[in-house]
């Protein structure tokens, strides 16, 4: 049900390209930084949901089914409609550095 796989993926490939990118260019993995945080949460709200689907799917015949039937779905929207955009987030990190730092001090 969630494609958790992908959003792991995703947060893997830009922490490697983090790690590798800083040394050499900390700006550019600065310039990341924002869209990181986002990617992190959005993996990390992946996982808390497949727990959750998890549990529920365990729990179908108990007298808070509406519940746990809330929490299987929810936890599907967030797999289907949410975490997808850890993909975005990986390229924002490790191709948007660019434009970040193609804007001067100077323009704001």
């Amino acid at each position: 049900m969630l494609a958790a796989g992908g959003g792991t993926t995703a947060l893997q490939t830009a922490s490697e390209w983090l790690l590798a990118t800083y040394d050499r260019d900390p700006a550019s993995a600065a310039a990341g930084a924002v869209p990181y945080l986002k990617l992190f949460g959005t993996v990390a709200g992946g996982w808390l949901m497949a727990r959750a689907a998890l549990v529920a799917a365990a729990k179908p015949a108990t007298p808070e089914a509406d519940f746990y039937r809330a929490k299987r779905i929810t936890a599907r929207f967030y797999a289907e409609h949410v975490l997808p955009e850890a993909h975005v987030s990986r390229e924002s990190i490790v191709n948007g550095a660019g434009s970040v730092l193609a804007l001067d001090e100077t323009l704001f």
